[in-house]
């Protein structure tokens, strides 16, 4: 939790051993500083079956819930029916999908005993489980409108860390690098659209990010003579995409890093893009991208859709906004070249008008090239600061819901 309590809390971690060098995170943030057991994730019910005259656990956070309590739930019922009646326990469910329903099943028998509350990590997930559970608590199946649904608690707990040591990125710069970061899958980010929008304006315009025309070759190749460095697009995931041939020099795939590396890569680039591609991470799934790119401290390229549904990054210390009118990849030719005449002279529903013949788009637009991509650290830090103010209100409210 991001509070600590007094002399007589204990909180004990059950998790197994982490992959990708991530306790050298823990190390280094100084995560594991609460008096208590660093134990298995086997150990966990050992805990709980004790009373709390032996040290038994009164709070249960599962770091993600739509597996955790397919595989406790037995137990803790067991558990809960052994304990005394002055002596329960009671549930954080850390969520991130509201379409996960396997795990949704359990959730009627802790909202009975009043044992449960959700702790998503996005606002819109939260506004998601908040309508689906008004949906139950309306039912007409005494089953769920006597589960008590509507008064499950549910507060939002954004998962930004302080990572130390980012780069400090030089003043004046160029937008050079750009990165998406996710599984590499079509479902998931649109690269076949990134891949064919970057083709088109690499055709269009090479100069403008860097590179030599095609002239036959089978790839764009860097020009380096080029004012500004070339262009880059990082994916930083996990999985295999083929990479379009004209685009091996620009394109590049990162794959099973250590969280070191992870970090510092990500850190190093100028803007993240989304690329999401469907409504799942508009509707009813968190994307740990968002969270990501702001504790690093590096810009998320938006809609206002985008900053009204994550919610805690509607802030401009934290975004790019872009039109919705505007593809990403034109958004990232405007930024890295500050012009963006040529997407708005143009007219991509060929019907004879251009984007500037609407002035609210054009005003977007100039928004956008005002506020540039370029945030200060300062800025950012006051920005996390209010993140993790937030984040801390919520945990003492849980801590003073089981005192």
């Amino acid at each position: 939790m991001d509070v600590e309590g007094g002399d007589n809390q204990r909180i004990h971690l059950f998790a197994p051993e982490f992959s990708f060098g991530f306790q050298g995170v823990v190390d280094d943030l100084n995560l594991w500083t609460h008096r208590g057991t660093r134990g298995r994730t086997e150990d966990l019910m050992e805990h709980v079956n004790r009373s709390s005259e032996e040290g038994g656990i009164d709070l249960i956070v599962f770091g993600t819930c739509e597996f955790d309590m397919n595989h406790w739930h037995s137990a803790l019922v067991d558990a809960w029916n052994a304990r005394r009646a002055d002596d329960k326990f009671k549930i954080v469910c850390v969520v991130h999908n509201v379409d996960d329903l396997n795990w949704q099943r359990h959730i009627p028998f802790w909202s009975r005993r009043n044992a449960i509350r959700l702790l998503p990590i996005a606002d819109h997930v939260a506004k998601g489980f908040r309508d689906r559970f008004a949906l139950q608590a309306d039912s007409l199946e005494p089953l769920w409108y006597s589960a008590g649904y509507d008064h499950i608690p549910i507060d939002v707990h954004v998962p930004v860390l302080d990572i130390p040591n980012l780069p400090v990125k030089p003043l004046p710069r160029a937008l050079v690098k750009a990165v998406i970061q996710g599984t590499f899958a079509a479902e998931r980010r649109n690269y076949p659209g990134i891949f064919k929008g970057l083709i088109a304006s690499l055709h269009e315009d090479p100069k403008a990010w860097g590179y030599h025309p095609l002239d036959g070759r089978a790839s764009f190749v860097p020009d380096p003579d080029s004012p500004i460095p070339p262009f880059r697009l990082l994916l930083v995931g996990s999985g295999w995409m083929e990479i379009p041939a004209e685009l091996a020099y620009v394109v590049s795939m990162h794959t099973h890093l250590p969280y070191h590396d992870f970090y510092q890569l990500i850190a190093s680039c100028d803007i993240v893009v989304p690329a999401f591609a469907d409504n799942t991470y508009f509707s009813v799934q968190a994307s740990s991208t968002v969270a990501l790119a702001t504790e690093l401290q590096v810009p998320i390229l938006v809609t206002n859709r985008t900053r009204r549904t994550y919610g805690y990054i509607d802030d401009p210390r934290a975004v790019v906004t872009r039109p919705a009118a505007m593809p990403e990849v034109q958004a990232l030719k405007a930024l890295r070249t500050g012009d963006a005449s040529s997407f708005l002279s143009s007219d991509p529903a060929d019907i004879g008008l251009p984007i500037a013949s609407l002035p609210s788009i054009g005003e977007a637009v100039e928004d956008m090239m005002r506020e540039g991509w370029i945030r200060d650290t300062r800025s950012w830090q006051e920005w996390k600061e209010g993140i993790w103010r937030r984040n801390r209100e919520v945990a003492e409210k849980i801590l003073r819901d089981i005192a």
